[in-house]
């Protein structure tokens, strides 16, 4: 989550007026990244300034001020911050051309992705990992090159949104053993 939808929650989740340092905290963001979210906000009629009033004066630096807002509409606010789809991303490709091949031939390959979304043969092995992880694929036999795939259910033409993260995927790769370590005798 982007920092824009990790502050627009924080303010969702205060109730009545709210501060910039409550929100800062909640958020866990820098001062300066909150106050121009907020400004944003503010130019957007999402939230309001109700109050700006001095804080005390740190010596060596300039003065901070306590900024008291209140959200005029929460339901733009969360339209606001929720994810946004984007259409004809390679995702969306590979999906269509998963869907289709399911529909018409029952299974679909690799070199179906890579040539009829135009894929690259990388991102298309990483989104068959990703929906194999999430459930929504399976091979039609255990490994080797040109396998099958079919699909585990009836799904529609739009794409599943799966949450795969490559960090736990560098997380495990640095946890296997090195092969070329000699043994200790």
């Amino acid at each position: 989550m982007n920092r824009l939808r990790t502050i627009g929650a924080a303010i969702l989740n205060r109730h009545g007026f709210f501060s910039i340092d409550q929100i800062m905290r909640a958020a866990k963001v820098s001062r300066r990244y909150c106050r121009d979210v907020l400004a944003l906000f503010c130019q957007e009629r999402l939230i309001s300034l109700i109050k700006k009033g001095r804080k005390e004066h740190i010596p060596g630096r300039p003065p901070i001020y306590a900024m008291i807002y209140r959200v005029i509409d929460r339901k733009r606010l969360t339209v606001r911050i929720a994810p946004r789809r984007c259409e004809n991303t390679v995702q969306d490709r590979m999906w269509f051309v998963i869907w289709n091949k399911f529909k018409n031939t029952g299974s679909f390959n690799l070199h179906d992705l890579s040539v009829l979304a135009g894929a690259k043969k990388g991102t298309a092995r990483w989104y068959l990992k990703a929906l194999r992880q999430a459930g929504y694929i399976n091979p039609t036999r255990n490994a080797g090159p040109g396998v099958e795939w079919r699909l585990t259910g009836r799904f529609g033409p739009n794409r599943p949104y799966i949450k795969y993260s490559r960090k736990a995927e560098q997380k495990r790769c640095q946890t296997r053993p090195l092969l070329n370590r000699k043994r200790a005798v």
